[in-house]
């Protein structure tokens, strides 16, 4: 239950990120390095929405257990590499 309480939070959260970045905007202000590298795409305004889809996508690789799946093989393949 708790998985799905984060997924819901991670959802609004991010839907609220996409579809009011005008407010997230006035609320946070503007990103300086977002300004300075993706000026030709919408800088901050870009920057909001991306960070908004990634707080969706990574809720929902957790809802749904890929997360821990990631996690697991990249530090499996870590661990031997060293034998």
């Amino acid at each position: 239950m708790g998985k799905f309480i984060g997924f819901l939070a991670c959802l609004v959260a991010g839907s609220f990120m996409v579809i009011k970045t005008q407010k997230m905007l006035d609320m946070f202000g503007y990103v300086d390095w977002a300004e300075d590298k993706m000026r030709l795409y919408g800088g901050s305004r870009t920057f909001y929405k991306l960070f908004g889809l990634v707080v969706i996508i990574v809720g929902t690789m957790v809802v749904t257990g890929w997360a821990e799946e990631i996690i697991i093989s990249i530090f499996s393949r870590l661990g031997t590499q060293g034998q």
